[in-house]
């Protein structure tokens, strides 16, 4: 561009902007707005739609969400000596140790490859894609991996390279079982498979590594998600204990309210260590919830008012054993994978988003959900939502202690104030029957029973029993048999309902829809947790055979596990089975056991000091975002300030100023 076309290009420009310099700072605040509002309403997981009589609600749709579908986590933080920053994946955070409530160390990667759609083949995936492996010893490979030992050194490339390193003898080695090779060179026994470069062999050429679980691998716990060929594309619903939804609990926003509300205490937010009823004092945001009905002021109902305080605002106690610490309020609505929080409720256009997070764990106790906020589902008021099982609304004896989420106390990087009342040494919730914790108990038989289906939808083959007298399916997510009395009567009480049950009493398979429609969750959980709670009662009256003594404690367990899999007069620890030869009634009972203590583990609370390492993930990310644009809009503004007049430049940067003012504050 020659002197002269430059020189007019200036004069193009001066009186363009000396035309347009009110129109510009607009732009600019419309820009801010709408850059910022679509970040706040974004919706990136795949969902379905679940429908009842009263409302269509929309759901996450486990089947098709992994950890690779999870956006990434929007701000950097540190518990221990675990650390992330912001832009990092989930697959990338966290370790198997921390979603150790999906039990993804029971799987294989023969396992994992069936669950992902589309998987490689293990011929073309490197060995060094599973570095767990690498970590092992050889005597611990030939221990965990099936007739490795009795394979010859030649057969596994891999170990014969280490072995090559090691031995000189290598050619009269290769020959012989590796089991052999081992006891003819000791020092091979310690020695570990990544001392050798992985990159040129494929995992297959370890014959039968793929059947070996994960848990069998030396140090599985800190092996992070992205580490283990496949797990991250793993959908949700196919893990051991599967993501899904806990109850059937759906309710209806019926109105939002800003921070400047105080003092609510009709509440179903809070945390596994103080309950989910905990009040709010101060900055109180939250959603206010209805049923479905919309009956209006002249007939009340239980949930009627319920609170879902704001997580942006609200802290309450989480973490177990060394890190005991805040967490944003929220519930469990999907399971304790992770916490769904309410994050900025807006007045102005009735709307509000959500988001999750999740926790790490280390050998000394489980960190506060505070990795997040990962964007999650955005509601308006009127929109039906899933709070998953409303029992875990009521409140237990622990504390009720809120703590606002305050700029100063952040600034100043101090510790919590800890709560003023004492806190008891063991914590109780609601859910017990004597020293039975029947909301654990539940979620064990479900674990058991519908891990690997459709959870509440699921429906079993027709089978009869009893000498072909009762003749049904077993239906949902406890798989309680159709021919049950309790069940009958709760399905006839549905309009529709005795037609429905003469349908399965002859065979014809529902559909999900139907029976979602006349046994839905909530009814499936109330009748699972009523005929628990009689069974309970009654075992702990009855004479245990094996002991002598009235069923108790583990023996309680087993016992009311065994009754729900085989009936009241069921043969006790009898190790018969069900047509399918699956578990016997004894180690049905056993299994229930075990996965009840996994459940119930961390009821009791850590006495520990609150950690002042846990920082505060709730904010920062918007700001960092809206800083960056700032100094990209002042750099190009200043550009242009040469083109106007003193005076048209006091009112540009007061209108600039002004427009950045309305920006920020919405």
């Amino acid at each position: 561009m020659n002197r002269s076309n430059q020189f007019n290009y200036c004069i193009d420009v001066k009186s363009i902007l000396k035309r347009c310099n009110l129109i510009l700072p607009l732009a600019i605040s419309v820009f801010i707005w709408l850059s910022f509002s679509s970040i706040a309403y974004a919706n990136p997981l795949p969902t379905q739609i679940w429908e009842t009589e009263q409302a269509k609600v929309l759901l996450p749709d486990w089947n098709q969400i992994s950890f690779s579908d999870f956006p990434s986590v929007p701000n950097a933080g540190s518990v221990a000596n675990r650390s992330w920053q912001a832009g990092d994946k989930l697959e990338q955070i966290l370790q198997l140790v921390d979603i150790s409530d999906l039990k993804p160390e029971i799987l294989s990667l023969a396992a994992i490859k069936q669950l992902v759609a589309n998987s490689t083949d293990w011929q073309n995936v490197a060995l060094s894609a599973f570095p767990l492996v690498g970590k092992q010893t050889l005597s611990n490979l030939v221990e965990i991996v099936p007739n490795l030992g009795q394979s010859r050194l030649s057969e596994v490339p891999p170990l014969a390279t280490l072995t090559s390193q090691i031995s000189l003898d290598t050619p009269q080695l290769n020959n012989l079982p590796i089991s052999q090779v081992i006891e003819q060179v000791p020092q091979l026994a310690e020695a570990q498979l990544n001392q050798i470069d992985l990159s040129g062999f494929s995992i297959a050429q370890i014959p039968n590594l793929t059947s070996v679980n994960l848990e069998q691998f030396t140090g599985w716990e800190t092996e992070r998600i992205a580490n283990i060929p496949n797990l991250n594309q793993v959908p949700l619903s196919q893990f051991p204990v599967p993501v899904a939804e806990v109850g059937g609990g759906v309710m209806r926003i019926d109105m939002i309210y800003g921070a400047s509300e105080s003092k609510r205490q009709n509440t179903i937010s809070g945390s596994d260590v103080e309950g989910f009823a905990v009040t709010c004092t101060k900055n109180c945001a939250y959603i206010e919830l209805d049923d479905l009905e919309n009956s209006g002021r002249h007939i009340s109902s239980p949930l009627e008012g319920k609170q879902w305080i704001s997580g942006k605002y609200q802290e309450v106690r989480g973490g177990s054993g060394c890190l005991t610490g805040w967490e944003p309020t929220g519930r469990h609505p999907f399971g304790k994978a992770f916490k769904v929080v309410v994050m900025e409720p807006d007045e102005t256009t009735d709307k509000v988003d959500t988001a999750l997070y999740f926790r790490l764990s280390v050998p000394c106790g489980k960190s506060p959900y505070i990795i997040g906020p990962i964007p999650f589902f955005s509601y308006s008021v009127n929109s039906p939502i899933f709070v998953g099982l409303l029992e875990m609304s009521l409140p237990t004896t622990a504390a009720k202690s809120a703590k606002s989420n305050q700029v100063a106390s952040k600034a100043s990087n101090s510790n919590p104030t800890a709560p003023t009342t004492s806190q008891p040494e063991c914590v109780h919730p609601n859910t017990y029957i004597g020293n039975v914790d029947v909301a654990s108990l539940v979620e064990a038989l479900a674990n058991l029973e519908s891990a690997d289906s459709n959870n509440y939808q699921a429906i079993g083959a027709y089978v009869c029993a009893d000498g072909g007298t009762n003749c049904g399916m077993a239906l949902g997510r406890y798989q309680l048999m159709s021919y049950r009395e309790d069940l009958q009567q709760a399905i006839g009480s549905v309009a529709g309902g005795a037609e429905f049950l003469k349908q399965l009493n002859s065979g014809t398979k529902p559909t999900s829809q139907e029976l979602f429609r006349y046994f839905p969750p909530a009814v499936q959980d109330r009748l699972v947790q009523n005929t628990l709670a009689e069974t309970i009662t009654r075992t702990s009256s009855q004479v245990d055979p094996t002991t002598g003594q009235l069923f108790e404690g583990n023996r309680l367990i087993e016992r009311v596990a065994q009754k729900h899999f085989g009936g009241e007069n069921s043969k006790v620890d009898a190790n018969y089975s069900d047509i399918y030869g699956g578990y016997s009634l004894k180690s049905y009972g056993e299994k229930v056991l075990q996965l009840y203590n996994y459940n119930n583990k961390d009821n009791c609370l850590s006495n520990s000091q609150n950690s002042n390492f846990i920082d505060s993930a709730i904010a920062g990310s918007t700001t960092r975002l809206k800083i960056a644009s700032i100094i990209g809009l002042l750099g190009l503004i200043g550009y242009f300030m040469q083109f106007l007049h003193p005076r048209q430049v006091r009112l540009f940067w007061l209108l600039v100023a002004l427009s950045f003012a309305i920006a920020f504050v919405h």
